[in-house]
């Protein structure tokens, strides 16, 4: 029997949280929730909403930066793995991530389901791979180069996703990050970026979530 309980949805802001609702109409599966700018301020906002009420799962939803040649803007990026990389230690021979320091992981793990990647690309053009959490976005191209070294499947970075992600886990829930891109991941030009394309794939992205609703399945219970 499929469990009806609804899915929360995670935003960081409110432009983004109007862009979700319009795909979803008037869908009773999903609630949205604005969980503020930051892994930090989206856990903690997230936790608070997990312990209120029963869900299904969690989506983080938004936009983000796609890596040249990974997501070109306008693009919906579909996390299969979430990466905090900033989380470790320097030390002389190099970063030494939370993992070599034996202290948890910068990795966390999202579902990907295929049948909704399907349906994405009826509408959109979709990358799938694993999304960086970062604190700072990257600006340089120094950045950039060493943010690529996390391995050929990293598609866009966020700021919210491994927060969501680890609120999602302290409750036993599976979680999604699904992100459309406004911007190339390098060197910082605000000119370039494209803010309408991407919400209007976030709303679209949005949209198909209701289609899979409406056909009596969710996000976390379709074949993979």
């Amino acid at each position: 029997m499929v469990d009806r309980k609804p899915i929360l949805i995670v935003v960081s802001v409110e432009p983004e949280k109007q862009a979700v609702l319009q795909g979803l109409g008037n869908s009773s599966a999903y609630e949205v929730l604005v969980g503020g700018v930051g892994m930090a301020q989206a856990a903690a906002r997230t936790a608070r909403q997990l312990a209120q009420k029963h869900y299904q799962g969690t989506i983080n939803m938004g936009i983000a930066g796609g890596f040249p040649g990974k997501a070109a803007n306008g693009t919906v990026a579909v996390a299969t793995s979430i990466i905090a990389p900033e989380i470790g230690a320097e030390s002389p021979e190099g970063f030494l991530t939370i993992d070599a320091l034996g202290f948890g992981t910068q990795t966390l793990p999202a579902v990907a389901n295929d049948s909704y990647i399907g349906k994405l690309q009826e509408a959109v053009s979709v990358a799938t791979g694993t999304i960086l959490s970062v604190m700072t976005v990257t600006g340089t191209e120094a950045t950039l180069n060493v943010r690529q070294s996390y391995g050929k499947d990293v598609v866009a970075e966020a700021m919210e996703g491994f927060g969501v992600a680890s609120a999602a886990a302290e409750f036993g829930l599976p979680f999604a990050e699904v992100r459309s891109i406004s911007n190339q991941v390098g060197i910082r030009d605000k000119a370039s970026w494209e803010f309408a394309s991407a919400f209007s794939s976030l709303t679209k992205a949005a949209e198909k979530l209701k289609e899979v609703e409406q056909l009596g399945d969710c996000l976390f219970t379709m074949s993979k």
